[in-house]
């Protein structure tokens, strides 16, 4: 036997708080791109590091955004199920379909430096990702917790759990790439200057 019950309210505050989670995700996500990008450091070495950093967080933004797609999608097919056989709305969660793009670091005739900037850049990216991933937890969290039960509840939990699991490995491995690629540039910058 299989209990099969929705509460429309729950479902749809849960949609109203996975869309707030999915913008604000978004945007740490461009914020992360621009940041690495803004680092102060100029000169020709330093346009070729902010190209790669910004291009590797670019690439990880994006593959982000697909996969919160993919967990909207899941969403949204569950719901819409469920709204035609039991009633109610299905919740249907934007993801912003731009691609996420790094501005063009300057290009400038000198070499500016400033290895304390650098470094400070490590600590806002870290904080960039646990957000991320707090996001992640939230949407899943919520998405459990809600007023929902039978098959189809059952299926967008785990299609949101894979896409959550798999997407916070993305995050764990491209902080490491970013903070390791970072902490190689200043251990770089340094040894020139002795």
């Amino acid at each position: 036997m299989t209990i099969i019950r929705v509460n429309p309210a729950s479902v749809q505050a849960y949609g109203s708080s996975a869309q707030a989670t999915f913008t604000s995700m978004h945007q740490a996500l461009v914020t992360l791109v621009n940041d690495v990008v803004a680092v102060r450091y100029f000169g020709p070495n330093a346009v070729a590091f902010k190209t790669q950093c910004g291009q590797t967080a670019a690439d990880f933004a994006n593959k982000l955004s697909l996969d919160m797609g993919a967990m909207a999608t899941a969403v949204r097919t569950s719901t819409t199920n469920i709204a035609s056989s039991l009633g109610g709305a299905p919740i249907n969660i934007q993801v912003d379909p731009n691609p996420i793009s790094p501005p063009v670091p300057a290009s400038v005739d000198y070499v500016d430096v400033d290895t304390s900037a650098l470094e400070a850049v490590m600590p806002v990216v870290t904080a960039h990702f646990t957000s991320l991933r707090d996001g992640l937890d939230r949407n899943l969290s919520q998405l459990q917790g809600t007023d929902w039960e039978g098959n189809a509840k059952l299926a967008a939990v785990d299609q949101v759990t894979g896409f959550t699991t798999s997407a916070k490995a993305k995050c764990d491995a491209a902080q490491e790439s970013i903070v390791n690629y970072i902490r190689q540039q200043v251990e770089s910058v340094t040894a020139a200057d002795r």
